[in-house]
């Protein structure tokens, strides 16, 4: 008589009766209850999975697809194994909400305020675009109305993007810049376990020809620019003041708005730079009978967080803002723009005066051109490049790359190239054909 072999299999699965929903559940027990699959009277007959995380107080609850007992077991093994790794590497189980994410990636770049990493109107821009990202995702940055969760955004979840925000009225520089933010916040969650993803995935924005043309057109000709040194005299005139009946110290802020036109100009320095510019880190001397002036731009003042030492032109244009400054103050500790309150100018006052000057000057198109103070920058970088100043030079004193210089502002015209073309070849004569 042969030997039977017999196999006692434990079948642990049970019925239960939910008092609060009426449901009959069917759960399985794996990993000795610490986590189980179930079925509900309402489940179609598919098994879910479901595991207390204890240091979250949450059920992670996932349907597995599937009607067969052994497969849903394979799978909720699987499952198993990954909430765990996820608890190992410190990571969140349960994805936050994407409002959530914003909040604390803001309170990390807050930091970034604190260390003089990036400046307050910085923090600023970043969070505006930010609401811009969660509008785009469908979350109201205003209310919880709708919940989206990071887990919800996949890889290629900007695609859409740059068509959206076109509709908007953006130019791609403005989308490309906003996208790297949004990068950033990938980048983030990924590194605080928040999220699979480093980043998000878009399709390439090319901008070089179109940022130089943009450029080309927000800069001043050399006639705008004689047209407003001459609308700024008029604009600072006593005989225009009598004329608006304008007091001492409505006269002393157009001055104050009439040099930082010239400074900015002649000096190439940034908007944010000049306006926290002080009387102590600018020391004017004569070189060669014109006035030049030393100015020490401070890292917590500068865009790209590096001091530097500059040497540039426009020496007057400091010592005559200096004098009519003595009439209200005289300590070195102030700033060169202010108001007649020893106080930084703000910026509504500065963009107030900004378009009285160009009506001054007669440039109605400034709007669509998008001419603003920034423009002064690239009219005096582009004269500089125009008189033959060593590029590397000019990089130094601008404060930004030698390539990002010569890219953007270096282009030869017409009386350029056919100087360069008639240049004699000392050597071999060669014929053209």
């Amino acid at each position: 008589m042969g030997q039977t072999n017999l196999r006692l299999v434990v079948d642990n699965t049970q019925r239960e009766f939910d008092e609060k929903n009426k449901w009959v559940v069917t759960k399985h027990d794996i990993f000795d209850g610490r986590a189980e699959i179930h079925q509900t009277t309402t489940s179609g007959g598919f098994w879910h999975f479901r595991m207390w995380v204890a240091e979250e107080k949450k059920y992670v609850r996932k349907s597995l697809r599937t009607k067969h007992l052994d497969t849903a077991i394979l799978k909720a093994e699987d499952e198993f194994h990954s909430v765990k790794a996820k608890q190992k590497d410190s990571k969140t189980i349960f994805s936050p909400t994407v409002q959530k994410a914003v909040e604390m990636y803001l309170e990390h770049r807050k930091k970034d305020v604190e260390r003089n990493y990036i400046t307050p109107q910085r923090l600023s821009t970043i969070k505006s675009n930010l609401n811009v990202f969660q509008r785009y995702i469908g979350s109201n940055p205003k209310n919880k109305s709708r919940v989206v969760r990071l887990s919800d955004l996949d890889k290629k979840c900007l695609y859409g993007f740059q068509k959206f925000r076109q509709n908007d009225g953006c130019k791609d520089v403005t989308i490309r810049n906003e996208l790297a933010i949004f990068n950033s916040l990938c980048k983030f969650c990924f590194e605080e376990g928040l999220h699979d993803t480093a980043y998000w995935n878009y399709p390439t924005i090319t901008t070089r020809g179109v940022e130089i043309d943009e450029l080309r057109r927000a800069t001043y000709t050399d006639d705008e620019y004689k047209r407003i040194t001459k609308a700024l005299r008029l604009y600072t005139s006593k005989k225009l003041a009598k004329a608006e009946r304008l007091d001492a110290t409505d006269v002393f802020t157009r001055q104050v708005i009439r040099h930082f036109f010239l400074i900015a100009s002649n000096t190439m320095m940034r908007v944010g730079e000049l306006n926290q510019l002080t009387w102590n880190n600018v020391e004017t001397f004569t070189a060669d009978g014109q006035r030049l002036a030393r100015v020490t731009v401070r890292a917590e003042t500068s865009k790209v967080r590096k001091s530097r030492i500059i040497v540039v032109r426009g020496g007057e244009h400091f010592d005559r803002l200096k004098k009519l400054s003595k009439e209200f103050f005289n300590a070195d500790t102030i700033n060169v723009f202010c108001s007649e309150k020893a106080e930084q100018i703000t910026a509504d006052t500065l963009y107030w005066h900004y378009p009285q000057v160009m009506k001054l000057a007669k440039i109605e198109d400034w709007k669509e051109r998008n001419l603003t103070y920034y423009s002064l920058r690239h009219f005096g970088i582009t004269k500089r490049l125009q008189s033959n100043v060593n590029p590397l030079t000019l990089s130094k004193v601008c404060g930004t790359s030698l390539k990002h210089l010569t890219e953007t502002y270096y282009h030869a015209d017409d009386a350029e190239m056919v100087k360069g073309a008639l240049e004699k070849y000392e050597g071999d004569i060669i014929e053209v054909v």
